[in-house]
């Protein structure tokens, strides 16, 4: 596959300079490229306190999904609703930190 960006940019940093930057982008849920790329062509980078650890759990859930479908569907697993509900049970706590982080905004 191509890739979409076709030219490389160095920039050359002290320490101070890096590990602030290391700060700011793992403020974020931005790698550094995606970081960087931004800040230099002016877009707005709202940080909001919370949302990268939720990004991770909902991942996570997504792959448990992924994997009892997967398994489903291969005719491995055919009682899937112990699973299931545990998955529920996580939507909905993740769902509630989800409303706490987004009254911060």
């Amino acid at each position: 596959m191509a890739r979409k960006r076709n030219y490389s940019v160095t920039v050359w940093l002290d320490e101070k300079e890096l590990i602030r930057l290391k700060d700011k982008v793992s403020k974020t849920y931005f790698c550094r490229s995606d970081y960087i790329r931004k800040c230099s062509l002016g877009k707005d980078i709202k940080i909001i306190p919370g949302i990268r650890d939720l990004i991770i759990e909902f991942k996570r859930l997504g792959s448990s999904l992924d994997k009892i479908t997967r398994s489903v569907n291969s005719g491995t697993l055919t009682v899937v609703g112990d699973n299931l509900e545990s998955i529920k049970e996580d939507l909905k706590t993740l769902w509630g930190k989800l409303a706490v982080v987004m009254k911060k905004i």
